[in-house]
């Protein structure tokens, strides 16, 4: 897997909150000596006489915060109008080198945004690259991770999501020294109707499900690096026990994976990935399942 910072798009609205999501990019630029792209759509926001002021200035802006940043590679400012936002940043992905999208979380506004698939959507749903979503300012660049796994999901897909998600976190860490936090949710009811029964032994007991989830957690120990004391089991469903493990370890970032991309049934009843987004209190880090 590439290195994640390699490259960073970031999504601007040309809106006050933008800072919170500059300074975040601009940390980890300057960080990871990252190239950065800017965007920004103003597509049937003003005319076009307006629109060309408008670009202009806040093309001024951009650059002088990067400068204040000492960035190691000029970024690059790309500003949209004439065409919608999603279709210009499709061309960008398949144009370029883009490793990771960072943006802010947009709150739904109405009926219309929860049932319609938006930009919003596009992001954690149908773009395969990660989505880092910023939810909050932090001034702090040292930060605390916790990275999510599945391991109910036994196939080679859910394997390598795992391994990118980890891998991801690992990235991070190692560039401020600090452990990193894994999270793994079980249920441990078994709703079977049938036991094995064995004529000389009678029924044979249910499985211990921790047990069996302790012991697909020991191979990716092994490759990480893990410690035991990183490593947390937690027994509930993911939607629930990943908000409590983000207070209870104080994370200022959730990593979690996204492997039902592009179903239409995620816009109508949520899914992990869209519901998790919204509702942990921190910012959320969305890797998506590889083609």
């Amino acid at each position: 897997m590439k290195q994640v910072f390699q490259h960073l798009l970031v999504i601007l609205q040309n809106q006050p909150d933008d800072l919170m999501v500059l300074n975040r990019a601009l940390n980890l630029a300057q960080q990871y000596q990252s190239k950065v792209t800017f965007f920004c759509s103003m597509y049937q926001s003003r005319s076009l006489a307006n629109i060309n002021e408008q670009a202009a200035q806040y093309q001024q802006k951009l650059q002088q915060l990067s400068r204040d940043k000492s960035l190691a590679k000029c970024p690059a400012i790309e500003i949209c109008w004439q065409q919608p936002a999603r279709k210009r940043i499709e061309q960008l992905l398949a144009d370029s080198d883009i490793s990771l999208i960072i943006k802010r979380l947009q709150p739904k506004r109405s009926l219309l945004s929860w049932l319609v698939p938006d930009l919003e959507h596009y992001f954690i749903s149908d773009c395969t690259l990660p989505v880092w979503l910023v939810k909050q300012a932090c001034a702090n660049t040292e930060l605390s991770i916790l990275a999510c796994l599945d391991l109910d999901n036994s196939s080679s897909q859910q394997h390598n999501l795992n391994n990118s998600i980890l891998t991801i976190g690992e990235q991070i860490v190692q560039q401020h020294s600090q452990h990193l936090h894994v999270l793994n949710c079980y249920q441990a009811d078994d709703y079977s109707i049938s036991l094995p029964y064995d004529s000389n032994h009678g029924f044979a007991p249910l499985p211990d499900i921790q047990q069996q989830h302790s012991a697909k957690l020991s191979p990716y120990l092994a490759k990480y690096q893990l410690t035991t004391e990183a490593v947390h089991l937690s027994e509930g469903l993911p939607d629930d026990e990943i908000p409590k493990a983000v207070q209870n370890y104080q994370c200022q970032l959730a990593i979690i994976g996204n492997s039902h991309t592009h179903h239409f049934s995620s816009v109508l009843f949520g899914d992990t990935a869209h519901y998790l987004s919204r509702h942990t209190p921190c910012d959320v880090l969305v890797v998506k399942q590889a083609d």
